[in-house]
């Protein structure tokens, strides 16, 4: 209603979008798509060939990014972390909250050379949380040393999976674990700041609302096989997710709170096995 002649809606025609978006970016604009995130699939093509391969300055928003539950199994969003890691130059953000959405696409539009990406969930923005400090590009949300020589778990908790990587945090520091919490907020590329990080802790958690096959998570396990550092990737598993309601169907994934929880003490276990 503000800006009609800024806002171009063409339908439920996806490639046309990105191919579409890319034209503009070619005349000077920069272009943000709008999409649902499990709809951003059917233009992969044109992503790839007509905005990447080019070096456009397109930015797609991808909204109900990950686990939707109830509208159905055709609308869960989440394969788009690892069908974006697919595209050479692209980068990707999930952000936790407000601020960061606010911060990620006021960057975005500054790539004028690559596409971006910006994921968020179904629903309400969580309460802010804002950083203790950042390091590099990744934000810092939760750090405590743990007891004298207990081990020291780091949890990465990507987007709309922060509030419960923080929640699982707190609940092993009661413990007496040692245990940092961190939002990497772009993904893609994978942060070599994260990577440097997580080669300091004995055992890493990664989390991610879409699919661990080729996602986030892989990326970071790969990043640190030279550092022997033992990853464990929590996310939707390699099937067609069905109807049901969110938080159930991510409790039953094993990554909300509980599923985080139970992830480092296992890995905190299976450290200690090793070392007997």
């Amino acid at each position: 209603d503000a800006m009609p002649e800024r806002v171009i809606d063409v339908g439920i025609a996806e490639q046309h979008a990105l191919t579409f978006s890319a034209g503009l970016a070619f005349a000077g604009m920069h272009p943000v798509v709008a999409l649902y995130a499990t709809f951003l699939n059917r233009a992969f093509d044109q992503l790839l060939m007509d905005v990447a391969l080019h070096r456009a300055g397109v930015t797609v928003v991808l909204d109900r990014a990950g686990i939707t539950g109830a509208d159905g199994a055709s609308h869960n969003g989440v394969w788009d972390i690892a069908m974006c890691s697919l595209i050479p130059g692209i980068r990707l953000a999930a952000p936790r909250d407000e601020d960061t959405l606010r911060a990620e696409l006021c960057d975005a539009l500054d790539v004028s050379d690559a596409p971006t990406v910006l994921r968020y969930r179904k629903g309400s923005l969580p309460d802010p949380m804002p950083a203790l400090r950042s390091v590099g590009g990744v934000d810092v949300l939760l750090d405590e040393a743990g007891a004298d020589s207990s081990p020291r778990v780091l949890i990465v908790g990507t987007g709309a999976c922060a509030p419960d990587a923080i929640e699982a945090g707190r609940r092993l520091v009661a413990d007496g674990i040692g245990v940092t919490v961190v939002d990497p907020r772009w993904l893609l590329p994978l942060s070599l700041d994260l990577v440097e990080m997580a080669a300091g802790y004995d055992a890493v958690i990664s989390v991610e609302d879409g699919i661990v096959h080729g996602g986030f998570g892989w990326a970071l396990r790969d990043g640190l096989t030279q550092a022997a550092t033992p990853v464990c990737c929590l996310g939707v598993p390699q099937i067609f997710p069905e109807h049901g309601e969110r938080a159930q169907m991510i409790a039953d994934f094993g990554y909300d709170a509980d599923g985080i929880e139970r992830a480092a003490r296992d890995a905190v276990s299976a450290l200690g096995a090793r070392d007997s």
